[in-house]
């Protein structure tokens, strides 16, 4: 089990079902509008970057380099990115009433623009919900390999071994 751990991609596997299961949790708990609550996943994503950067500082065997701190990064937050979009499908599967929300939210927008006409109204909302899972897919994607290239560059600059100079 511990040799399973030592792949960053298993952690990272791992970190995407913590942030799962706290998701649902949140959700569960109605605690999921709370302030907090929309930090504590990008906590853990942090988190579970940092630990695949620092468990592989400690090898003696790889470099300690950026590149090869960002390497092993980059690793865990890509399974971790896959797994949250592989959630975020199932909940839209799950969930259509979420892009009727959104389409009823768009009207409303358009209607208190007072630039539409109804018909123009009705087919851009048609477009929102038509769209909705498409957008928010393509924003889960984008947003999570962002904000892990970020978490990755970061914990690799913080823990590249420096070398330690050579001669006198």
């Amino acid at each position: 089990m511990r040799r399973f751990f030592n792949h960053p991609a298993a952690r990272g596997a791992l970190t995407g079902i913590i942030m799962i299961t706290t998701g649902v949790t949140l959700r569960e708990t109605n605690s999921g509008n709370e302030i907090w609550a929309k930090y504590l996943l990008f906590i853990e994503y942090g988190f579970g970057i940092i630990w695949s950067i620092w468990m592989a500082r400690k090898d003696s065997s790889r470099s300690g380099s950026f590149g090869n701190l960002f390497q092993q990064g980059f690793r865990h937050f890509a399974v971790t990115a896959l797994l949250m979009v592989g959630f975020t499908l199932f909940i839209l599967w799950r969930h259509p009433e979420f892009a009727r929300e959104e389409a009823a939210y768009q009207r409303t927008l358009l209607t208190e623009t007072k630039k539409y006409t109804p018909n123009q109204i009705e087919e851009l909302v048609t477009e929102a919900e038509k769209q909705f899972p498409v957008r928010f897919i393509s924003a889960t994607v984008f947003g999570y390999l962002l904000l892990g290239a970020v978490f990755a560059a970061a914990g690799s600059a913080l823990l590249t071994r420096k070398n330690p100079p050579y001669g006198p």
